[in-house]
């Protein structure tokens, strides 16, 4: 994995270029590269984690006749495509092979690739730029323009922008993390998966184009069986060109299906599999002893880390600043541990994310039914305030908090709900005419689906929101961090079709999620391990906030800090820290996100 970087405008000052590109260091440690045209004007520059070809052929920035190629991610299907290109190559990188099949079908190569990736191509002939984006947005890029200027790079770290962009303040508000094309920052964009952009350096002028997004137009005819033996030969050819390294390379293993099935099918592919897994003394948060029992039967060389407290402390500003935005969900905690965990032995990791959104794992895609029917009953005010007066548990997904969350999403209708039962959005905290700012961006999702099924439609835009912003974010940040490069099989675009083709019974079937994926790891693993309750991913942030990061939330959320933000309702701010603190309610996503929007904007010295 990698970091990558350019600039067109003005002389290129050579120094400043450089210093920018070193800040993605952690993203590349092995070795760095720079071009410089001959005018001066355009600079592309390269960190690099070295993966396959490890020698200095496969170095970046590369050239090659007219043509510079910088890259970050891993096309698994590279071997494929060198045969089709059927050139003379001067490394066995799959760089060099996606420049050559940007050479040959132009800006058509990339629906053909098959993995993760973001990348800058210069092309002399054309006197053109061209950014491109994987379908699924897993590995970043951003980019600003002005009349004059083009700027890109894969974390905003590298951007001179500071001022922050409202729109994307109240996005945050909503979900606690910026989705969408837009960023934290005024002025910067994300290009958005399954995308290029040409900028073209004699004009000036960007043009955007989507080369692919989710469909459900493809409609599976097999039943059951013939689904689970298909579902199992496209996870495994999956699996087969996620494990192309020179590296060492293990798995994430969680006592999850995802996880678990990722790593069976890995099992069968290479003896010995390093598998690797995170707890806690949090007795409902930790998994670590199932996750152990799994690898025992799936055969694993298993690694098992329980987090340290004082470890958790000491990392937590790192773990914040590494997103460069604010980003409120705290299971990044156990993910940028878990990852450097793993970098001690290994340099890839496959991980299960993606299968949630893909094959319908979340108990809220039961609820639009559930929803229609509330909404239904005379009492709703009664229910609702006997509901929000439980008494808050520390628990995870604890019952109250499920109450809550779904009389609260309930109020409104499905299209807004689903992404309410995430999270009981703002409370007060955004101040109404900022909040407005995204008011209609969750409609303008469902419209963008093709597909008359809820569960189509609500997969749809849990890929486009929730996986892209959120999940996919994490990963890389977090694996970047640690210089660990996290694989997603789940991803590859044989399972992605596969999964958007099929019948919306195969994927939650009765009380069962995911239920296609439960019905193929019953292969491997006993079916009490297969439908015992679903942990997830988590950290006991509450009970943390409470006791060992009080002092933190209350040194970051001082009056000091907050005093100057108009946009907060610094009141609401209060009393949620004194009522989570007292256990009266638990406000922990609200102030966790808070903890990172006003760090963020405090140490980067952001205008708001």
């Amino acid at each position: 994995m990698c970091g990558i970087i350019g600039q067109y405008g003005k002389q290129i000052d050579t120094d400043a270029f450089v210093f920018k590109r070193d800040l993605l260091k952690h993203r590349g440690p092995d070795s760095s590269g720079l071009f410089v045209s001959a005018d001066e004007k355009l600079a592309l520059g390269h960190r690099r984690l070295s993966i396959i070809d490890l020698s200095d052929r496969a170095k970046q920035p590369m050239k090659v006749g007219d043509y510079v190629i910088i890259y970050n991610g891993e096309v698994y299907n590279f071997n494929e495509l060198r045969k089709d290109l059927a050139s003379e190559y001067l490394s066995s990188s799959d760089t060099e092979v996606i420049l050559r099949a940007y050479i040959k079908y132009g800006t058509s190569a990339f629906a053909k690739f098959d993995g993760m990736f973001a990348l800058a191509i210069y092309d002399q002939n054309k006197n053109e730029l061209i950014l491109a984006r994987d379908r699924y947005g897993i590995k970043p890029l951003y980019y600003s323009t002005d009349d004059n200027n083009f700027f890109f790079a894969s974390e905003l770290k590298c951007f001179a922008q500071k001022k922050i962009n409202h729109k994307s303040l109240a996005k945050y508000f909503y979900q606690y993390y910026v989705y969408g094309e837009d960023t934290i920052l005024e002025g910067v964009n994300k290009l958005e998966p399954g995308t290029f952009a040409i900028y073209d350096l004699t004009k000036k002028t960007l043009r955007i184009e989507k080369y692919w997004q989710p469909t459900f137009a493809k409609k599976y005819q097999g039943q059951l069986e013939k689904a689970k033996k298909d579902l199992h030969d496209v996870l495994s050819a999956s699996v087969k060109q996620s494990l192309i390294s020179d590296v060492p390379l293990g798995v994430f293993l969680s006592s999850g299906i995802d996880s678990s099935l990722i790593t069976a099918i890995t099992k069968e592919r290479v003896d010995k599999v390093d598998t690797f897994t995170i707890g806690f003394d949090f007795s409902s948060f930790d998994e670590s002893q199932q996750a152990g029992e799994t690898a025992k039967m799936l055969g694993t060389n298993h690694h098992r880390i329980i987090l340290d407290k004082n470890e958790v402390l000491k990392e937590i500003p790192n773990i914040l600043d590494a997103f460069d935005e604010p980003f409120g969900d705290s299971s990044a905690i156990p993910t940028y541990f878990l990852n450097k965990f793993a970098k001690e032995k290994v340099t890839v990791c496959l991980s299960g994310d993606g299968a949630d959104e893909l094959f319908g794992g979340y108990p809220i895609y039961y609820l639009p039914q559930a929803n229609n029917l509330y909404r239904k009953l005379p009492a709703k005010k009664l229910i609702e305030k006997i509901v929000f007066a439980l008494p808050s548990s520390a628990g995870k997904m604890s019952l109250d908090y499920k109450l809550k969350r779904f009389v609260y999403a309930a109020k409104y209708p499905f299209t807004k709900a689903h992404f309410y039962y995430r999270i009981m959005h703002n409370q007060g905290l955004l101040k109404p005419e900022f909040l407005a700012k995204a008011k209609d961006d969750f409609s303008e999702y469902f419209a963008g689906v093709k597909d008359e099924n809820i569960l189509n439609q609500l997969l749809y835009v849990d890929q486009k929101t929730v996986m892209e912003g959120d999940y996919l974010v994490k990963v890389d940040r977090m694996s970047m961090k640690n210089s660990l490069e996290v694989r997603v099989p789940f991803l590859n675009n044989q399972v992605i079709d596969f999964a958007n083709s099929l019948d919306p019974k195969l994927k939650i079937y009765k009380n069962h999620t995911k239920y296609i994926l439960k019905k193929l790891l019953e292969d491997y693993l006993p079916k009490e391990f297969i439908y015992r309750k679903k942990q997830g991913f988590s950290f006991p942030i509450a009970q943390w906030l409470r006791y060992e990061l009080k002092d933190f939330m209350l040194d970051t959320l001082s009056a000091d800090n907050i005093d100057s933000l108009e946009f907060l309702n610094k009141n609401k701010a209060q009393e949620m820290i004194q009522d989570h603190l007292s256990s009266k309610r638990d406000y922990n996503r609200e102030l966790w996100a808070l903890i990172s929007l006003v760090r963020y904007i405090k140490n980067n010295k952001i205008g708001v």
